[in-house]
């Protein structure tokens, strides 16, 4: 049986090394796994890039240069999926995440546009969407606070909402951060199903904030309840004190 072939962008920690070893450990063996960022491969199979016929994304800054090496081949053959890890920050605006955003945006932008031109050849781009996920992301949050660098410059009402953002982002965590195996599951069915959605969710969780986006075209019904789903806790301790 033909194998297919995986492209990851980063398989050094996270979702990536996660998906690199359990395609490479798969029982059938129906994958190959090659590596096209830094990262500890081990075991894993190599292959050429010219095989290619399934990419899978993990590096946002790699998105555009990764699709534009391999989208001619895959145009060519008629065949091939693009599977790119996005974030629910995606469709929602996280305070203090302004270039995280940005940069989530456009990728979704950009695979909203090629997603349609590249019906006709077969070749399928999906977007899984991924919420608060157990990895070292809120780590790396508190050192930058205990480092400074992220409240310098700022007044002290911002200040105070940086510091309830923090609180939500800790009870967040704690509460419905999924680990990384259950987020693997999504994108293993993305790879394995033939034509598989534009979008996967992750989580459900932040499926009513998704939605008021769409039944509230003005934006004004979203922004008052992402601004209370972000900073309420806080605010009311404040009420209390």
């Amino acid at each position: 049986m033909e194998k297919t072939v995986v492209l990851i962008t980063g398989c050094s920690s996270g979702i990536g090394l996660g998906l690199a070893v359990r395609l490479a450990s798969d029982a059938s063996r129906r994958f190959k796994v090659c590596n096209a960022g830094v990262g500890l491969m081990g075991p894993l199979e190599t292959c050429s890039y010219q095989a290619m016929k399934t990419i899978f994304d993990v590096n946002v800054f790699g998105t555009i240069g990764t699709i534009q090496a391999f989208l001619p081949g895959m145009k060519r053959r008629k065949a091939g999926k693009i599977i790119i890890s996005s974030s629910v920050g995606a469709l929602q605006g996280i305070p203090f995440n302004a270039v995280y955003c940005a940069s989530k945006f456009a990728v979704e932008g950009l695979c909203e546009s090629l997603a349609v031109i590249l019906q006709p050849f077969n070749v399928h781009i999906t977007l899984i969407e991924c919420g608060p996920v157990n990895t070292s992301f809120l780590a790396n949050l508190q050192s930058t606070v205990t480092e400074g660098s992220v409240l310098q410059g700022l007044d002290p009402q911002t200040c105070a909402l940086y510091s309830q953002y923090l609180q939500h982002c800790q009870s967040l965590f704690r509460d419905v951060a999924q680990d990384t195996e259950e987020v693997l599951q999504v994108f293993l069915e993305a790879i394995c199903t033939p034509c598989p959605p534009l979008r996967s969710f992750t989580t459900q969780f932040f499926m009513p904030l998704t939605r008021l986006k769409l039944t509230s075209p003005d934006g004004s019904e979203y922004v008052r309840a992402m601004h209370k789903f972000v900073f309420s806790a806080g605010e009311a301790q404040g009420d209390r004190a």
